[in-house]
């Protein structure tokens, strides 16, 4: 990614500050680098002091475990949650793939990958990795293996006029799943989630989209203009799927003055069943049911939200 303008490293990395985590004082924790759910825990990745914080699913209580600080800097592309009590990162720019133990902090492996990444998600009890891609057709997820890596799902990069807008336009981001299927998305483009079943299958799933259908001419000083930004998040459970809005308005995210992420929409059987409106800008979905969203704003808090 040498010689990447500002513009699209900003667009990539969607790097904000960290919530100020519930049952400790409020304060800055340094930055959200990502989040995965694993069992009764959420696992939120802190990058400046590195960390993980454990909240417990139901009462939101935290235990923070430092994380080494030698090394090079992780990197704010995702956690990947293992389920055996670890989970991996990347580091050194995507260049490298480390796993620590989430109890201790302790750092168990560290494998520099044959080539850089923009992402890390959790693949059930496997690790995949998000691809760089600047030519279409090439696949994007990629699952770990004894052997290294190989393609996984059919989610294949796609064509841009460009070099730059090939970048944009292949950022892709997979959110929280169920033990079925693990939705992912693609950052600029149509709002639709595709769904990654254990098989390597994916199901598409039209969302809805407070942005509008088509973009703006995209200028030589701000190439992302070009697209829209539909989705900033989702969330899989059983009784279906939340898609936390980016976008919302004619302002990309970028832009000055531009609102997003103020609605969860609720997707189930190809309906949208509800949508939350929420009282501020939002960062992710830390959880979601029936009952209740947590969510984790972008002014540094976690809020529980009912869900009627």
């Amino acid at each position: 990614m040498a010689g990447t303008s500002p513009v699209i490293l900003s667009l990539a990395l969607c790097v904000l500050p960290a919530a100020s985590i519930a049952d400790e004082p409020p304060r800055l924790v340094g930055e959200f680098g990502g989040r995965a759910v694993s069992g009764s825990y959420i696992l939120v990745l802190d990058l400046t002091p590195p960390a993980i914080r454990l909240i417990d699913r139901k009462t939101l209580r935290v235990r923070t475990t430092p994380l080494p600080r030698d090394g090079a800097r992780l990197d704010p592309y995702g956690i990947a949650a293992r389920g055996d009590g670890t989970f991996s990162v990347l580091s050194d720019k995507g260049r490298v793939l480390t796993r620590f133990s989430a109890t201790t902090g302790e750092r168990i492996e560290t494998k520099k990958l044959p080539e850089p990444s923009q992402g890390v998600t959790g693949l059930w009890d496997r690790v995949g990795v998000i691809a760089i891609r600047l030519r279409a057709g090439e696949p994007l997820v990629l699952e770990e293996t004894p052997e290294g890596f190989r393609p996984f799902s059919p989610i294949l990069s796609r064509f841009g006029a460009n070099p730059t807008a090939q970048l944009i336009g292949n950022l892709l981001r997979c959110g929280s799943g169920t033990g079925d299927a693990l939705p992912c998305w693609f950052l600029a483009g149509p709002p639709d989630v595709v769904l990654v079943h254990r098989d390597g299958s994916a199901t598409r799933v039209a969302v809805p989209s407070f942005a509008p259908a088509r973009a703006r001419a995209a200028t030589g000083s701000d190439p992302g203009s070009g697209f829209v930004y539909p989705v900033r998040d989702a969330f899989l459970e059983p009784g279906g799927l939340w898609i936390l809005s980016n976008q919302e308005g004619d302002r990309t995210p970028l832009d000055e003055g531009a609102v997003r992420a103020r609605h969860v929409a609720h997707v189930r059987e190809g309906r949208i069943r509800r949508v939350v409106s929420l009282d501020r800008e939002a960062r992710a979905i830390l959880d979601a049911n029936s009952g209740r969203l947590v969510i984790l704003y972008s002014d540094r808090s976690i809020g529980a939200v009912a869900v009627r």
